[in-house]
């Protein structure tokens, strides 16, 4: 029955085919801003994981055609081939530090720094967002609850010394869809957030080691060994 499944209807007395969607409305407008947090972390989600890979496309090719270049003492074309391969973050931080080629190995060692953090800062980018949604989502979720059970027992309060059942069930499980819909984007949204930071923490790491082995590289070409 893929989504759908049998929920006992007591005003019908009988079994009632329900799909997901009518029941997610049942939640009101807090399931709204569930729905619209979703969707943009969804976005985030996508934008990032496709960003990710394409910082790394071409890396190993672009470092071989730099040296060859660097090689001919043609720094130039070096810088230019870096420029244009601005998608990788490794070429971005390369051209910055060709361009002080004549600094020492300390001036060189900041340069990559500096142009490490801002490279870190914009694959970083929205990662804060998604940890926010991470963790409003479930509150949102619980405010949904809480104030759908203040509403069964407003309700109950005016109708007396006399509980209908069917009101008292029918409105619980009302007021618990939100706190489903909250638990389930909230874990969503941070299974993505650990998994995107861990991807930013390695890709972080190997460019940073494959700029000191660039430079390594260049030291020794300069020394003519």
């Amino acid at each position: 029955m893929g989504l759908e499944y049998i929920l006992l209807n007591a005003s019908t007395n009988g079994l009632e085919t329900t799909n997901w969607f009518s029941i997610a409305t049942k939640g009101g407008w807090l399931m709204l801003a569930l729905l619209l947090i979703s969707f943009l972390a969804i976005e985030i989600i996508i934008e990032k994981i496709i960003k990710l890979r394409k910082i790394r496309k071409g890396e190993d090719e672009i470092v071989e055609e730099v040296l060859e270049n660097l090689r001919s003492n043609n720094v130039d074309k070096a810088i230019n081939i870096c420029e244009e391969n601005s998608q990788s973050a490794l070429a971005a931080i390369l051209a910055k530090a060709i361009d002080k080629i004549d600094i020492g190995l300390s001036g060189k060692k900041e340069v990559i720094d500096l142009s490490l953090k801002k490279e870190i800062h914009q694959m970083e980018k929205k990662l804060g967002t998604l940890a926010t949604f991470s963790a409003i989502a479930p509150l949102i979720g619980f405010l949904g609850t809480v104030t759908g059970m203040v509403k069964v027992f407003m309700k109950l309060g005016e109708m007396g010394g006399g509980v209908d059942i069917t009101l008292l069930s029918n409105g619980i499980w009302e007021a618990l869809i939100t706190t489903v819909g909250g638990l389930s984007v909230g874990i969503i949204c941070i299974m993505f957030y650990n998994y995107l930071v861990g991807k930013v923490e390695t890709i972080t790491q190997e460019i940073e080691d494959k700029a000191n082995d660039f430079f390594l590289t260049i030291r020794r070409i300069n020394h003519g060994s």
